[in-house]
């Protein structure tokens, strides 16, 4: 299977064969068709618009053996969708996490994230992150942000598995299938040139796609290549609490206390996180076909994405001196407002982070096709750097009195001094850290199938896969506390931008005070770092190497109103992790962990068509999910101002299911269906993570601390099950309807919910193409949902969240097309708090984007 880059939406105009369907196997199954004689097959569906679009998801959907979602190229394409994952995010039983404002964790069917799987042309594609997510540094679950929509010709959410399909997933396995030149016009030639531009950043950027594709008059041989660059400037104001703390031992004066109990803010700090974010994309196909009988693949697929951060922090911290405490409001066991004197500390932090992410993958497939049978061979490489090129820290600090308030979403901090006084605030350290990420994967495939006539069985399937993944981090960090008397006044200060907060419920002294200088961190950090580079930071240095190989038997059955398949697929893992043990006193230990397992995986689904229109389907299977990589490491990140921190565990198990599906689908219409789906996740060896009082190494002390550390552990069983109901409808006059409604519940040993799973949402997206005009408006919300346990074993929780976004288009001429988008109307707000809502934790404004785009096609 081949990859392309960039595929404008109104060039899809071009019939898609059978085969692009099948994710990872040598061949398509031999399925029966629906009798239905309206729907036509995938061979002959032309993808002309958006309506055409569905109906081509459709018969994907209506056509697979396994209960599976769909979505074309068009539909992406049309889309105001900044990545895939805000593709899925319109599809049931799908949800996504949008911390940053653009979606980047993409939760099937209530499970977490990185219990999926994202599979391009049916292989794993490596992947790293830019570092803005801490407790999540080198997940398994797939950066969405490094895919753009334009990559993907069409897109498959498996959510039972078939033995064929690569094992590693618990909610559902995604398969982004990309073009083939012999399948694509002579000399075809697309492209997109657009504008975005974001309201909170008050900023704007060009981007660009162009897509080639050529073939030889015979059809039998193709080259395609496409470019793609994309950029955004993004801004996130928002509110941060530094987790909560018990009162009682805290050093609060009793008299203060008095006979209260419960727990305090450790702090609350306004944040102003900018960000420029760029995509660069180049792709290549060689597909060659002398005959019907061979057929030769070669791709190869690079993207290299920039972000430039800056990070900016201003709070009070209480636990610098609780003594000068005056004092404290309580209201249901929570400190909600308090006063400290003079001889309190407020700090200002300024964070500079780059970070380069480059992704590439080549890969190498050839078929051949014999009197009934087929075979097919696989080779390939795909490899991503990322994590933090370099980061730059500094601290000013004032002993100044403040107050707080805190009342759910609206909060107040209030200084006795004047925080726009740079003169005031007194540098005090300065930090600079390297923390580079490797990913990277090798494998070998092999298929083989057979046609049959064994009863029922039409197809026996078979294979092995070997791979070997090795991924890792390499730290290195320096603190130093400068004997200066420098102030931000010598780092020439500015002040918070305009409409800072805006959205929030905060006090004046929250939304305007001295802000650093990015140049001048750079300039003065550079300095004290000279040309003798930064020592090795053990802990949070990691390697792993793993070898899985794998190996499948399928068999294929039909008869005149059933069709299915069952099979087995058997893996065996092998993981060697190595890394830094601390011990007490500031000395790190290189230690190495081994560890293997075998699973067998059965797999079994049957669809059964009731009559020509309506179908049931049934699926059961044995699925596992292994550990995300930094969980499997002794690798260590620490706070060294909250003492807060985060590790690994070297013995975690992995990750096992017994799954079940089922569904209805009443197809009551060429391009309309209403269904009602059936899931249940019974998951053991389930990891949470728990906090705990460990021992560290503080570089800003230079000695050892006490740490609430993060720490991984199998904690028992968990279970997820629901139903998610999906209609699709075309009233007529170019009007139609897609919408549906997931209902997740799920709870664990420890009496939590699983991470990312909201009990309910739904998406309704009216949409209007007729002529030369369309439109469409997609509303999608999400109800609250578990993330993790953060400090005091609290639960994080993320509220509700309602996302709004527009499109609308003009077909100007025969070749070209005029969109406007708008993502995030409503600039909705991201908070997230401890247990209830009277504890916030991250309350985040991200802004509305827009985008005006010229498509055209020569």
């Amino acid at each position: 299977m081949s990859g392309v880059m960039a595929l404008p939406a109104s060039a899809q105009q071009h019939s898609e064969p059978a085969s692009v369907q099948q994710p990872s196997t040598a061949v398509p199954s031999q399925q029966q068709t629906p009798a239905n004689p309206s729907v036509s097959t995938l061979d002959e569906i032309k993808v002309v618009g958006y309506q055409a679009s569905l109906g081509k998801a459709l018969n994907v959907k209506r056509n697979a053996d396994a209960i599976v979602d769909a979505i074309s190229a068009e539909d992406i394409g049309k889309f105001p969708d900044t990545n895939v994952a805000e593709s899925l995010s319109r599809l049931s039983g799908i949800t996504v996490d949008r911390q940053f404002g653009e979606g980047e964790k993409v939760s099937i069917l209530g499970t977490d994230p990185a219990l999926n799987r994202v599979l391009l042309n049916g292989q794993t594609i490596a992947s790293t992150s830019w570092g803005g997510d801490p407790n999540d540094p080198d997940s398994r679950s797939f950066n969405y942000s490094t895919l753009a929509p334009e990559v993907v010709g069409l897109m498959e959410v498996y959510k039972t598995p078939e033995a064929r399909i690569d094992e590693g997933s618990i909610g559902g396995t995604v398969i982004v299938h990309t073009r083939k030149p012999l399948d694509l016009e002579r000399n075809t030639l697309t492209g997109t040139v657009s504008y975005g531009y974001n309201d909170r950043s008050e900023d704007g950027k060009p981007n660009a796609s162009a897509l080639y594709s050529w073939k030889n008059q015979d059809e039998t041989l193709g080259v395609l290549t496409s470019v793609m660059h994309s950029q955004r400037v993004l801004r996130r104001d928002g509110v941060e609490i530094f987790g909560y703390d018990n009162v009682a031992g805290a050093g609060f004066p009793p008299a203060v206390v008095g006979n209260n109990t419960g727990v305090f803010p450790t702090s609350i700090n306004t944040a102003l996180f900018q960000q420029t974010r760029k995509r660069d994309g180049v792709s290549a196909a060689l597909q060659w076909k002398p005959d019907a009988d061979f057929e030769l693949n070669l791709t190869g697929l690079y993207v290299k994405e920039s972000f430039d951060n800056y990070n900016q922090s201003r709070y009070g911290y209480w636990g610098s001196n609780p003594g000068d405490a005056q004092a404290l409001g309580f209201e249901n066991g929570v400190a909600t407002s308090g006063t400290f004197g003079d001889q309190s500390t407020t700090f200002l932090d300024g964070y500079l982070r780059n970070s380069d992410v480059t992704t590439g993958s080549i890969h190498l497939r050839a078929d051949w096709h014999g009197d009934g049978w087929n075979a097919s061979s696989q080779v390939g490489y795909t490899s991503s750097q990322g994590g933090a090129e370099r980061i730059y820290g500094i601290q000013f600090r004032n002993l100044a009195g403040y107050s707080y308030n805190i009342d759910g979403r609206r909060t107040a901090m209030d200084y006795s001094t004047d925080p726009t006084n740079a003169a005031a605030m007194q540098l005090n350290n300065a930090s600079a850290s390297h923390s580079p990420q490797y990913d990277k994967e090798r494998y070998l495939q092999l298929d083989f199938d057979h046609a049959v006539e064994w009863g029922p069985f039409t197809q026996l399937l078979t294979g092995i896969k070997l791979t070997n993944h090795a991924t890792g981090q390499s730290s290195h960090s320096r603190t130093w506390n400068p004997n200066d008397v420098s102030t931000l006044a010598d780092f020439s200060p500015g002040t918070t931008p305009s409409g800072y907060l805006d959205g929030l419920s905060t006090s004046a002294d929250m939304q305007r005070w001295s802000t650093i200088n990015r140049g001048a961190i750079g300039h003065y950090i550079g300095g004290l770092e000279g040309d003798d580079g930064l020592p090795i930071s053990y802990a949070g240095n990691y390697s792993i190497e793993e070898q899985n190989r794998a190996w499948f038997l399928q068999a294929n059955f039909s008869g005149e109103r059933y069709r299915g398949n069952i099979g087995v697929r058997y893996v065996h893992t092998r993981d060697s992790t190595d890394g830094f043990s601390y011990a007490p006193g500031g000395s790190y230990t290189p230690v190495n962990f081994l560890s293997s397992y075998g699973k067998w995986l059965p797999a079994f689904n049957i669809a059964y068509d009731l009559r020509d229109d309506l179908m049931l389907r049934f699926a059961a299977s044995k699925v596992i999910a292994r550990p995300r990589y930094t969980n499997m490491t002794p690798y260590v990140a620490t706070d060294d101002t909250t003492l807060t921190a985060s590790t690994g565990n070297p013995g975690l198990s992995p990750y096992e299911s017994t799954n079940l599906g089922a569904s209805v689908e009443w197809y009551f219409s060429d391009s309309s269906l209403l269904s009602g789906e059936f899931f249940s996740r019974d998951i053991s060896n389930y990891i949470l993570t728990t906090v705990q009082d460990r021992v560290f190494f503080n570089n800003a002390t230079g000695g050892s601390s006490t740490y609430q550390t993060s720490v991984p552990t199998n904690a028992g069983d968990a279970k997820v099950q629901g139903v998610a109901l999906n209609l699709q409808h075309n009233f007529g006059n170019g009007f139609g309807v897609v919408a549906n409604y997931t209902y997740s519940d799920s709870n664990t040993d420890g009496d939590y919910s699983l991470p990312y799973n909201s009990r309910n949402a739904y998406n309704i997206s009216p949409y209007y193409e007729q002529g030369k005009w369309s439109a469409r408006v997609n509303l999608g919300w999400r109800s609250e949902y578990f993330t993790q346990i953060g400090r005091l074993n609290g639960q994080q929780m993320t509220d509700a969240f309602t996302q709004v976004d527009a499109s609308f288009g003009y077909q100007a001429t025969e070749r070209l097309r005029v969109a406007l988008e708008a993502t995030n109307l409503l600039d909705e707000t991201y908070f997230s708090y401890i247990g209830n809502k009277n504890q916030p934790y991250y309350i985040y404004k991200n802004g509305r984007s827009f985008m005006l785009s010229l498509n055209f096609k020569m």
